[in-house]
């Protein structure tokens, strides 16, 4: 799945599963609906899946349930140098277990192709079935249009899956990627919000200035445009109730082919709350 066209991949939610071994796991179709359901009852208790191959070293396969369609692709090879760098290296974990990640030697692609209409659901139904392949040779679940990756220690349990449903995964779903301009300042922008019909956001860090606050102010940003469905453009103004925190949004004037993300992406200024439009 990794050399599929990037514009057609870039607009549907995929997970890459990453293997320590060159053997992929090979669970039974038994087994795999068995994991599934396990999470949570289903609306239609049928799990179907159809493999049009599959062994140790490759597979290609389908997995529907509910409103839900899982293309599933796997080789018995490492995924592309440049997507584990542009993942591993911005991601939030360690830098141990991101070492881990690099040394993978076979991967699974999950892309969701359903009819959910819902990302959150498509995403939880990309979890469904990454935990279907769980294995303990699994090293890290990678997430290209965020780009980051995370671990998959306490991520693929029914609990934690069933969660992102209550409490957005941030540290999952999302990236925050830094592109310095030079030693003292860089761009903060967000990575994967566009599989949430969100466009994604930057900040011009300057020195002095905490980037993990400015983080966590996006983060406010996107669950406020995504919960109440917001439709923001350039010039636009708004300030979230409970934060204290006005701004306003501009066009991205310099580094597109870095900033820019598939939905677009919007500068974001803090303004005092009077500059607020009306």
């Amino acid at each position: 799945m990794a050399n599929q066209n990037p514009d057609f991949m870039s607009n549907l939610p995929y997970i890459h599963l990453l293997y320590s071994t060159p053997d992929l796991p090979i669970p039974s179709e038994k087994s795999i609906a068995e994991n599934i359901r396990s999470v949570e009852p289903l609306s239609n208790q049928d799990v179907i899946v159809t493999w049009e191959k599959q062994t140790q070293h490759g597979c290609l396969g389908t997995i529907r349930f509910d409103k839900h369609k899982v293309r599933v692709a796997g080789l018995s090879q490492p995924l592309p140098a440049d997507a584990i760098h542009r993942t591993t290296n911005p991601s939030q974990w360690q830098v141990q277990w991101k070492a881990v990640m690099r040394q993978h030697l076979s991967h699974l692609s999950l892309v969701y192709s359903g009819d959910d209409p819902d990302p959150i659901e498509k995403m939880i139904a990309l979890y469904k079935v990454s935990r279907a392949f769980n294995h303990e040779n699994l090293l890290g679940i990678v997430n290209e249009n965020a780009w980051t990756a995370h671990p998959p220690v306490e991520t693929l349990s029914s609990e934690k899956i069933r969660s992102f449903r209550g409490e957005f995964p941030f540290r999952l779903w999302i990236g925050y990627v830094r592109f310095f301009i030079d030693e003292e300042n860089f761009w903060l922008v967000t990575k994967g919000h566009h599989i949430f019909d969100v466009p994604d956001l930057a900040v011009l860090v300057q020195p002095g200035e905490n980037p993990d606050q400015i983080a966590h102010s996006l983060m406010n940003i996107f669950y406020y445009i995504y919960e109440q469905d917001v439709f923001v453009t350039a010039g636009d103004t708004l300030s979230i109730k409970g934060t204290g925190e006005s701004m306003r949004f501009s066009e991205v004037q310099e580094f597109e082919d870095f900033l820019m993300g598939p939905a677009g992406t919007l500068v974001v200024e803090k303004i005092n709350p009077d500059q607020v439009n009306p």
